[in-house]
């Protein structure tokens, strides 16, 4: 099951989120989340936050936010999907994002994904993003460098207009 996530999930996606900085290179950082900045994440009207579930028991999450600041980037977001393990629970995942996405009129949805993670990529294309870059060596974490793949889904909106490019 698939829904917003509510301030009692702040502590299940923080210890998930906390695990994935301290075990993998999916997230460059190295800053653990605490729970009053997740619960912020979750009320932020900004953000989009939903987890998912399967008979009770939290399995992920999923958000999307400001891609970058100024009113230029208004209609573009980037979004993050952390899963306890590949249950085939992305899809959903994905889906829900997308739709909350276009709800709120937004234009374009970036993933910036971990060079190393070409699972991430795949399941990116299969979900209709096309890589729009590839940065060598722009992430460190535990010594290493990694490269940063940017990917990019444009979402067909009702304030679109026949007008695509500047």
């Amino acid at each position: 099951m698939i829904r917003s996530a509510v301030i009692a999930d702040a502590h299940s996606i923080t210890a998930l989120w906390n695990d994935l900085i301290r075990e993998t290179a999916v997230t460059f950082t190295t800053e653990l989340k605490v729970c009053s900045d997740v619960e912020a994440m979750i009320m932020d009207p900004g953000r989009s936050v939903f987890i998912c579930e399967q008979e009770g028991v939290f399995e992920g999450f999923a958000l999307f936010g400001a891609f970058r600041g100024g009113p230029g980037y208004a209609h573009t977001v980037e979004h993050s999907i952390y899963l306890v393990q590949g249950k085939g629970l992305g899809r959903a995942l994905m889906d829900a994002l997308v739709s909350a996405a276009m709800t709120l009129g937004h234009h374009v949805m970036i993933g910036a994904i971990s060079g190393g993670n070409a699972n991430a990529v795949a399941f990116h294309e299969k979900c209709g993003f096309t890589q729009a870059g590839h940065l060598p060596e722009v992430g460190r974490k535990n010594a290493v460098w990694h490269d940063l793949i940017l990917m990019h889904l444009i979402l067909e909106t009702p304030t679109d207009t026949s007008e695509r490019k500047g």
